[in-house]
């Protein structure tokens, strides 16, 4: 399950997830940017996973499904920056096979090896929090 936590200040949310990630947690995460009008429309997004264990399948079913979840999510905003760091290598493999599919000129997805440089990308200069 994500736990999101909104800088409203920064127009940042942090998204931290659990060990183990699966279906209904990315379906949660989808759920809660489509729900939340509070977000900035210009969201910029920073997480870091102790996810060990991935539970998705990776079939055409759920790449689709999880296509659809985004972009309905996602539909109300004008851009989404999503910055990733300290991801271990199976996850991060999992994010560079959805990146490709996913990226487009509304939102975009990077992995960092650091909290810093993951924020200094999101941010471009500003103070973070």
């Amino acid at each position: 399950m994500a736990l999101h936590t909104y800088y409203s200040n920064r127009s940042l949310l942090r998204v931290v997830w659990g060990p183990k990630l699966g279906m209904d947690a990315v379906s949660m995460h989808f759920e809660l940017l489509k729900a939340n009008k509070n977000y900035d429309r210009n969201l910029r997004v920073i997480t870091s996973t102790d996810v060990e264990e991935i539970d998705i399948p990776l079939t055409r079913e759920n790449m689709l499904l999880i296509k659809d979840w985004r972009e309905d999510a996602l539909e109300e905003y004008r851009s989404i920056k999503s910055a990733v760091y300290n991801l271990q290598p199976v996850p991060s493999a999992y994010l560079n096979y959805f990146s490709e599919f996913f990226d487009s000129k509304k939102s975009y997805m990077r992995q960092f090896s650091s909290e810093s440089a993951a924020l200094a990308w999101l941010m471009k200069g500003q103070i973070a929090i």
